[in-house]
């Protein structure tokens, strides 16, 4: 589903945790992008699923929302009654072409901008329930939308918090 560009490598082995989500236990696995749940009770392929790492970094960062967000209404956008947010132009195009609803889950978010946690540049940004995406214009297509590293900076949060 995507492989090194969805997921990023691997940063962890399989670990136990219980999910904030459901508070139930499961084995799961980091990756820089995202992380595996195994869950048991499900048939295949739906028996490992990826976290909803947009979910949480979006309400860690943005408890009331983010600022400044500006739906994108340009031709052949799409908005999702589930969510109320609209998604267009290359973040509609890359979310169809990689995944869509199973792999990045719903837009949480409209476009805003956004200084990245990683490099402390900014770009513009779109929250979904399993990624968020970054506009990277000096990049030619396919890499001119790149996924944030949600998987590293949960698993730094909860496994290698930083010193005092």
């Amino acid at each position: 589903n995507g492989g090194l560009p969805q997921q990023g490598f691997p940063i962890s082995k399989p670990v136990g945790e219980v999910s904030e989500l459901d508070d139930k236990p499961y084995t799961m696995q980091y990756f820089e992008r995202a992380v595996f749940e195994y869950h048991p009770e499900n048939q295949a392929p739906f028996n490992v699923l990826l976290s909803q790492l947009g979910t949480f970094q979006y309400k860690k960062k943005y408890p009331v929302g983010a600022p400044k967000q500006e739906p994108n209404t340009g031709e052949g956008s799409v908005l999702f009654t589930e969510t109320g947010k609209r998604l267009g132009g290359r973040f509609l195009q890359y979310w169809r072409q990689n995944g869509g609803l199973a792999q990045q889950g719903f837009p949480i978010s409209d476009e805003f901008t956004e200084r990245s946690d990683l490099d402390g540049k900014e770009y513009r940004v779109q929250y979904f329930e399993r990624a968020v995406f970054e506009l990277h214009p000096q990049n030619q297509a396919p890499f001119d939308v790149l996924l944030s590293q949600l998987g590293t900076f949960r698993y730094r949060e909860k496994y290698d918090p930083p010193s005092p």
